[in-house]
């Protein structure tokens, strides 16, 4: 009789404890697709299928961007170049579905066009971003002396795991 109680009681445990890590789990993913605090839905515009970063517009030309890939499979972001900008490296990424990427970026204008993956195109079949993508920035950053210039800071992650990333780095996202 003991056992059988000993029995319900861990059953009882267990499923509990499932509930707690599956209602966890939930709330997190049902969170993170919100911006970051201090994040602003500003500095870029989406035209025409393209996402096009411009970070003197709200803040400091240095700026940083949160990118949010809405899909439920990965968005490839192709950078394009204007004719002041064929020197340039191209920053090209592949964002995962349901991850935040982090972008640092001193240009004046950063143009990407989005796409996903299709076995019949080499480069993808190309999407709107506006669909595809949420992006905020942090208009007031704090860059060490070190951390200037073009590029992804985080590849894909969490919301708060790419937070760590960017303060990992030596970033400061100031509000």
């Amino acid at each position: 009789m003991k056992t059988l109680k000993n029995k319900k009681t861990g059953c009882l445990l267990g499923v509990a404890a499932w509930i707690l890590i599956a209602g966890g789990t939930y709330a997190e993913e049902k969170e993170d697709d919100r911006f970051p605090l201090g994040c602003h839905d500003t500095g870029y515009k989406k035209q025409l299928r393209i996402l096009t970063l411009l970070p003197g517009a709200a803040g400091e030309r240095n700026s940083m961007y949160f990118i949010y890939n809405k899909l439920p499979e990965s968005v490839n972001l192709y950078h394009m170049h204007d004719d002041e900008q064929h020197f340039n490296v191209y920053l090209n990424h592949k964002l995962s579905s349901k991850r935040w990427a982090v972008f640092s970026t001193n240009e004046k204008k950063v143009k990407f066009i989005c796409t996903v993956a299709d076995r019949h195109l080499d480069y993808g079949k190309i999407i709107d971003c506006n669909d595809a993508l949420a992006v905020c920035e942090y208009t007031k950053v704090k860059f060490g002396l070190n951390n200037r210039g073009n590029l992804w800071i985080v590849n894909g992650n969490t919301k708060n795991g790419a937070i760590r990333e960017v303060v990992r780095y030596g970033i400061i996202p100031a509000y």
